[in-house]
């Protein structure tokens, strides 16, 4: 009878996994507060610089975060050039997830059939 092995790095990595998921829902439940929500707009070109509908929805949505920046609702923002013909992201950290969700939608919206403008939750650190 031939038995096969099982694996144990995979079965190891699924068991830390589901163990650091009950530790953090077990910090969540103990009242530390939540880690502060954040997203980044990427607006991107096809060789011939950011099109306009792609930099006006870049100009947009800064405008609004802005705005939730001064209403206390983003705590950092942070705009990076990142190639030669206007490519841009554009990072916003948020004092808690719910003003992030809300603002993900509208910028969602805003961004409804443009072009090489991706919104993407990450970290706004380098």
């Amino acid at each position: 009878m031939v038995r096969k092995s099982v694996p144990l790095i995979p079965v190891i990595l699924l068991a830390t996994a589901c163990l650091g998921g009950h530790g953090a829902a077990s910090a969540l439940q103990a009242g530390e507060p939540q880690p502060a929500a954040s997203f980044a707009l990427y607006v991107l070109s096809r060789g011939k610089g950011v099109p306009e509908p792609a930099r006006n929805v870049l100009r947009d949505a800064r405008a609004m975060l802005e705005e939730a920046k001064q209403e206390g609702k983003v705590v950092g923002l942070k705009q990076t050039r990142l190639g030669l013909e206007g490519e841009t992201r554009l990072c916003a950290e948020f004092a808690d997830r719910e003003a992030a969700g809300e603002m993900r939608e509208r910028i969602a919206r805003l961004m409804q059939g443009v072009e090489l403008v991706n919104l993407v939750v990450e970290p706004c650190s380098d």
